[in-house]
């Protein structure tokens, strides 16, 4: 499903994704990469280690990192157990991801300890609207369809919230609203946390 939207999404976020991915390292992890709607924005010949349990995605992943010259190693692990060394990373990104993990408690533990010291968690994510408004009650009448249209995807998660709690030592966020026909998923989020 996301593969097909690939170009809409383009059409909808390359401004922002290109100044929030302006100066990522060579080597990176990314959380849920789909199909690679992300991999055109890296610098060509990055390292991308993907944290992806849907392997019906790899092959779309696989091919989209080959036309855009980025090294690739898929890790199909769930991004609550990502099979990777404490420390060892300069960077994470996620990109509309967040609202299809179950536990993102534990998923930004997991981000936290791969960072290394001064690591930085960059990211792009749909959230909840305020509560008791009226996007917030579409939200929640939309919310098992949703779910089950868009492979899990949780329309009213508080994520900046629970960014704000994971103990990262600066949070630089941003809140915005992506107008398109998906209503649902109008209140966004986009910046960086740093370990």
């Amino acid at each position: 499903m996301f593969h097909l939207l690939d170009g809409y999404s383009h059409y909808l976020y390359s401004n922002r994704k290109r100044k929030l991915f302006g100066e990522l390292p060579l080597t990176l992890v990314e959380i849920g990469p789909g199909a690679g709607a992300n991999i055109r924005y890296l610098q060509q010949k990055s390292q991308l280690i993907a944290i992806e349990p849907n392997e019906y995605m790899y092959r779309r992943l696989q091919n989209k990192a080959e036309k855009y010259n980025i090294d690739l190693e898929i890790k199909p692990n769930m991004a609550e157990r990502i099979d990777l060394e404490s420390n060892s990373v300069e960077a994470v990104i996620s990109t509309l991801t967040l609202c299809t993990i179950a536990d993102n408690k534990k998923a930004l533990n997991e981000i936290k300890r791969i960072l290394k010291p001064g690591g930085k968690f960059f990211f792009l994510e749909h959230v909840g609207a305020k509560k008791g408004s009226l996007l917030r009650g579409i939200q929640k009448l939309v919310h098992r369809p949703w779910f089950w249209f868009f492979e899990g995807c949780h329309t009213h998660k508080d994520i900046a919230q629970g960014i704000g709690e994971a103990g990262f030592s600066e949070v630089h966020m941003e809140d915005f609203n992506m107008y398109s026909p998906f209503v649902p998923i109008t209140p966004q989020i986009s910046g960086y946390a740093v370990k």
